[in-house]
């Protein structure tokens, strides 16, 4: 909608460098994306580390590893990311509210 409004005005130059930056920044993400799907890995795990605690893994889909070790720091991190947002929402419902209310007596 932006690039059509600026058609529409004439700013071709401008819409020549969003385009250009666009592409560029697309490349940078799917670069970083190619890597993580895409391409082998260029280490080998430690023979040594065979029978180790990291070596145990749990799977969750046929594609999805998640090491044993890390199971606690990704739930600690979901539940505490799910409070924050809880709270913020919470914050921004208080604050609706009470703008209402000041709306209300205002009139």
């Amino acid at each position: 909608m932006i690039l059509s409004a600026a058609l529409d005005n004439g700013y071709i130059f401008i819409i020549l460098i969003a385009i250009l930056t666009s592409v560029v920044s697309a490349v940078y993400y799917l670069v970083i994306i190619k890597q993580i799907f895409f391409d082998q890995p260029d280490y080998k795990l430690n023979p040594k580390l065979k029978n180790d605690i990291i070596k145990k893994k749990i799977n969750i889909k046929p594609n999805i590893v998640v090491y044993s070790s890390l199971i606690s720091p990704i739930i600690e991190t979901v539940v505490g990311l799910t409070q924050f947002i809880i709270k913020i929402l919470f914050a921004f419902n208080t604050i609706s509210h009470v703008g209402f209310i000041l709306f209300a007596l205002s009139i």
